[in-house]
């Protein structure tokens, strides 16, 4: 399976949709993903033969594995990775470096940036 976008995300999918959230990286932020509703084609029944549960278990992974990627994909336009230590930050995280030819760090790296050179 893909990996995920950020270091930090939860699945809240269930039999019925799947919805995944990432958190920046660097604040915490939750950036959720736009749900989407699962229909294995079974019909709605009380019981289902030992068959029918194998071939739904089938037919979810295929489809969570295909939200997840689509999820990670949606999210990744609302982060910007850090030049420094490549991590996925949101856009309040995200600073616009005027030194490096205009690259994008993230606050901690701007933080630290500023640390060290106070020191010298």
């Amino acid at each position: 399976m893909l990996d995920p976008i950020t270091k930090r995300y939860e699945d809240a999918s269930d039999m019925k949709r799947f919805e995944f959230v990432f958190f920046c990286d660097c604040c915490g932020r939750a950036i959720p993903s736009t749900a989407l509703d699962f229909h294995s084609g079974f019909r709605r029944k009380l019981f289902l033969t030992a068959e029918e549960r194998e071939a739904r278990a089938i037919i979810y992974a295929d489809h969570h594995s295909k939200a997840y990627e689509r999820a990670n994909n949606e999210v990744l336009h609302e982060l910007n990775r850090c030049e420094r230590c490549g991590d996925m930050v949101c856009e309040d995280c995200t600073v616009y470096n005027e030194t490096d030819d205009g690259g994008v760090i993230c606050r901690k790296c701007r933080e630290a940036g500023a640390e060290g050179t106070e020191d010298r």
